[in-house]
């Protein structure tokens, strides 16, 4: 760097403090300047890293030549533009004063970069310590950047709905709520020692002229400026805004002169200077712009404006005309070197403050990934959800309750895909999607309107409105007439554009109305989240649409569902997260699983949610987020528990009371005084289970051919192997048959079982031996039982009455028994390729034999899910019972049932939830240090599905790592479901 430039770094690091000492730079370099690098230095020109080098290599000889003081960057990429910034910062005399547009972040100028929402969706949002944190956001984007001051933000009240250039700029109408959000983004942007400039001085938002084309005219007295216009300006300066931008505006009221107020002495030195007490840096707004070159030639209107009280011109038509014209005034007294002084002065002095301190040479080291940070990524899903804003509920229809009563479909008008609110609309329920253009023919809309004549509720997206007043916001009278044919329906209207587009459906039948103003990805997400209570409602109205939704208009509604956010929302670590990637890639590479999915969820938000692999080892298809899973036995806890809890609260069940009471086929059995507790504690003296496949081998035709003695029943496990070996073995006549018929039930593809041998599995379970003791052993057969109990006694088969009670309701509807009937296929994992008892590949079909043998509805194995139906599932135990808007199951139940009930010694588990184990040399299902009031279930597929609620966090894990056999336990053996939990407490910073 130059001398200058060094010069200051030292006085700023030996005497930070000293007044004195701080103007000592400002005061030796002033003295040491010529004119020209005088005049030079109130001058910042256009600069674009979107160029070639030849416009770069000119740019740079400018700056050269003429002292330039400072650039303002507009369009290009980081990388490039932090090239530039680091080629001139170098070869400048005085250190360059880098700035930027950058009201929505570096993003809104240069790609790729984070971009943060416009102002009127900031206007929105309840909570401005939002704000602050965004204009903190931004603040650390310029400065890793090299950008020292950032025009922003707009403190103009747009009370014009017709303003062409402000619009969307602008925090709103009401002018506490734009002074506030101003200053709040302005405070957190000088946390991170940047300079803002507040504009567009003395106020832009009513107008209906764009001053980049002509001069707007505002009409209104000094009494009604001074009031509104100049509130925000007035509250800035007071809280010290280092600076300001004049508007080119002709303002009569100030200055009957008919010039821009760029331009006026009266406006920039009598009003901004003297009047309102501003000592900060005055900017011009763009010198190229037609409404303050009109009129002028090259240079003049430059003049005019320093003249005027200006300190900085921005953006001038011709530098060189421009350094011409001031030297020429300077000559004949229209301006004094005394005034160049004074205006140089306060350039440097802003240069001490922010450009010195952040002056070095930037590092350009994962520039783009420090743009694009998880945190600000966090902040800016926050943005969004926060501003939705709900004006219309009738008879408080949102957020949707009772889903298993709604038909729903969503309505897409316009030219533009939706596909991210249609997908999100699908995590919530089963939704059909219909689209129709604006320029749609009768025909077109008449068989839409059928279309839609199925379904009792319709979510329309708006997806032709704009935000531009020149195109009327796109409103549309086809969508009105549309919206009006849709009567009798619940319909929710979605507006994803600025709130004056909605005016000529306001007066429309709606439901429900709902502005995410902006149609960004994030928007599409959390307004469809809102419709279902996947997060909070808050949001209010920043500007009016009419007499009916004045500016502060909106609507709360609860969150009562799960929601979809980033980790940091939840207080996680994305970085730390992204470890578990690597778990499940190298149990893939090892053959552990062919591939997996991995949910977590905290404090009601989905924030992990990655699918890995392939369906299979031939690696053809890979694996989604919306895969279906056999869960083996976490069936237990996703079907039968729920089932059993909501048979409690009714007292149809007791926990003690023998079971004989609920089943006349046990009544007549060993086990007619066997308790609900006992068998939900695995303590009732069940055997573990046994092979019922072996029941209907022809064990005489075997013997001698294929077996020795030694492979009996009672040894299941060597009998299995030796069958998987030499797998010719046949099945007694009549009880399974590879073509089906009348009296036969598909048990896999191609394989059928007599119905007859299914009553023969019940009489089995009914008859077997119990244990000597009542102790701890982990039973299937517990829970078999507990299935036919809750048939008895609600008269409903057990997959109709968990379908009809529980998962409808949930809008769990990728859940179910017997996937191959009931679910869609495409997206099903297969569990296994069964070569030994039947014959093909389980996809659809449950792996679990005894499950499969009951027809594929058991108690103890059976229930498809997909990992997000399967945390709405344990959804419900986390949040006491409620899911949804609705009671599922008593507060208390859930307690009861996800305590520990014996002494770890005896028992480690709750009623049928497992736990943490806390002995000493006992193997646990979870990983060191979870919190012993957790519960959950491991199924013998490779999953878990775990809850933690002192911390509000939801494992799951989905694998079919028993593909193509169940041999392989490699997943066990590695430990990865708690290495992945271990991760998950890491991440919380346990």
């Amino acid at each position: 760097m130059r001398f200058f430039l060094f010069f200051g770094l030292i006085c700023l690091l030996v005497c930070p403090l000293a007044g004195r000492s701080q103007s000592q730079w400002v005061d030796s370099t002033l003295n040491a300047m010529s004119l020209e690098e005088k005049i030079g230095q109130l001058i910042m020109i256009a600069a674009y890293s979107n160029k070639d080098s030849l416009y770069e290599k000119q740019l740079g000889a400018t700056i050269e030549k003429y002292h330039i003081g400072g650039i303002i960057f507009f369009q290009g990429t980081p990388s490039k533009q932090a090239a530039m910034t680091n080629d001139y910062q170098q070869r400048a005399y005085i250190p360059l004063m880098i700035g930027m547009d950058a009201e929505s972040g570096v993003g809104w100028r240069i790609k790729p970069a984070m971009e943060f929402p416009n102002q009127t969706l900031l206007g929105a949002i309840r909570d401005t310590n939002l704000i602050y944190r965004i204009g903190q956001a931004i603040g650390r984007q310029c400065r890793t950047m090299g950008i020292h001051v950032n025009f922003a933000p707009v403190a103009d009240i747009n009370v014009n709905p017709k303003n062409p250039v402000i619009g969307i700029r602008s925090f709103g109408e009401k002018k506490d709520e734009v002074g506030n959000r101003s200053l709040q983004y302005t405070r957190g942007l000088e946390s991170q020692q940047i300079m803002p400039v507040a504009k567009h001085f003395p106020g832009h938002g009513d107008t209906d002229t764009d001053s980049h084309f002509a001069l707007p005219l505002i009409r209104h007295s000094v009494a009604r400026i001074d009031t509104v216009e100049l509130y925000p300006f007035r509250q800035l300066i007071a809280a010290g805004i280092p600076g300001v931008m004049v508007a080119h505006l002709n303002v009569p009221s100030y200055d009957s002169a008919n010039i821009p107020a760029s331009l006026s002495r009266h406006i920039v030195t009598q009003l901004l200077r003297e009047k309102m007490h501003f000592d900060g840096l005055c900017f011009t707004d763009a010198m190229n712009m037609k409404g303050v070159t009109k009129g002028n030639s090259p240079g003049e209107a430059d003049v005019k404006a320093l003249s005027a009280g200006n300190d900085i011109l921005l953006f001038p038509e011709n530098v060189e005309a421009t350094v011409k014209k001031v030297k020429a005034a300077i000559r004949k007294g229209i301006l004094t070197e005394e005034d160049i002084d004074e205006k140089c002065r306060r350039v440097l002095a802003a240069k001490e403050k922010y450009v010195l301190p952040n002056a070095g040479m930037i590092d350009t080291t994962m520039l783009s990934a420090r743009l694009n940070t998880p945190a600000d990524q966090a902040l800016l899903q926050e943005t969004y959800a926060e501003a939705i804003t709900l004006i219309q509920n009738k008879d408080l229809l949102l957020p949707l309750t009772h889903l298993d009563t709604l038909r729903i479909a969503s309505l897409n008008f316009g030219d533009r895909k939706a596909k991210a609110f249609e997908d999100m609309l699908e995590k919530y329920a089963p939704c059909s999607h219909f689209s129709i253009r604006a320029g749609a023919s009768k025909e077109a809309i008449e068989k839409l309107l059928k279309d839609l004549s199925d379904y009792n509720c319709v979510i329309v997206y708006n997806s032709a409105a704009r935000n531009t007043t020149s195109r009327q916001f796109g409103a549309s009278q086809a969508l009105s007439n549309i919206l009006k044919q849709l009567k009798g329906k619940r319909v929710i209207f979605c507006h994803p554009a600025t709130p004056y587009g909605l005016d000529i459906y306001s007066y429309l039948p709606l439901d429900a109305i709902l502005v995410s103003y902006s149609h960004d990805t994030p928007a599409q997400e959390f307004v469809a989240q809102a419709i279902f209570g996947g997060i909070n409602v808050n949001g209010k109205l920043p500007v009016s649409i009419n007499y009916y939704f004045p500016v502060g208009t909106g609507l709360s509604t609860p969150k009562v569902r799960l929601g979809y956010h980033k980790p940091e929302t939840s207080g996680m670590q994305s970085e730390t997260l992204l470890r578990i990637d690597s778990i499940c890639q190298v149990a893939i590479r090892e053959k552990a699983t062919p591939g997996c999915q991995v949910l977590v969820a905290k404090d009601g938000y989905v924030v992990y949610n990655k699918a890995f692999g392939f369906n299979t080892y031939d690696k053809k298809k890979a694996n989604t987020t919306d895969n279906i899973y056999d869960i083996a036995s976490i069936t237990k806890i996703a079907a039968t528990l729920p089932a059993v809890m909501m048979l409690y609260d009714q007292q149809t069940i007791a926990l003690d009371t023998p079971i004989a009471r609920y089943s006349y086929a046990i009544s007549q059995s060993n086990k007619k005084d066997l308790t609900v507790r006992e068998l939900l504690l695995h303590n009732a003296g069940l055997k573990a289970s046994f092979s019922f496949f072996h029941h209907a081998i022809d064990w005489e035709k075997m013997q001698g051919r294929l077996f020795t003695t030694r492979y009996t029943k009672t040894n299941t496990k060597k009998l299995r192997d030796r069958l998987y070996i030499n797998p010719n073995f046949r099945y007694r006549d009549s009880t399974f048959s590879f073509k089906g018929g009348e009296d036969y039930l598909m048990v896999s593809p191609h394989f059928y079982m007599h119905h007859h041998f299914q009553d023969s599995i019940h009489s089995l379970i009914l008859n077997t031996d119990l244990l000597p003791q009542k102790k701890y052993t982990y039973s299937d057969l517990g829970f078999v039982l507990l299935k036919d109990i809750v048939e008895e006694q609600t008269v409903t088969p057990f997959d109709m009455y968990l379908r009809d009670h529980f998962l409808k309701k949930l809008g769990a509807y990728n859940s179910g028994f017997n996937a191959h009937l009931n679910l869609d296929m495409d997206r099903v994992i297969p569990s296994s390729n069964d070569n030994v008892f039947r014959k093909s590949e389980l996809k659809g079909y449950v792996h679990d034999p005894l499950a499969a043998l009951m027809g594929g509805v058991s108690g103890n194995a059976g229930l498809f899910s997909t990992a997000e139906d399967l945390a709405k599932i344990m959804s419900v135990y986390l949040n006491h019972g409620q899911y949804g808007g609705e009671r599922m199951i008593d507060s208390t139940t859930i307690d009861l049932f996800t305590s520990i009930q014996l002494s770890p010694e005896q028992n480690r588990r709750g009623l049928g939830f497992d736990k943490p184990e806390t002995l000493p040399d006992r193997t646990s299902p979870t990983c060191d240090g979870v919190p012993c009031t957790s519960y959950g279930h491991t199924g013998f597929t490779g999953a878990i599905a775990w809850n933690d609620p002192e911390n509000q966090l939801i494992y799951i894990f989905l694998s079919n790592r028993t593909y193509p056999n169940e041999f392989n336990t490699k997943l066990m053996k590695e430990n990865i479901r708690t290495k992945i939990q271990e991760i998950i407490y890491e991440s919380i910073g346990r």
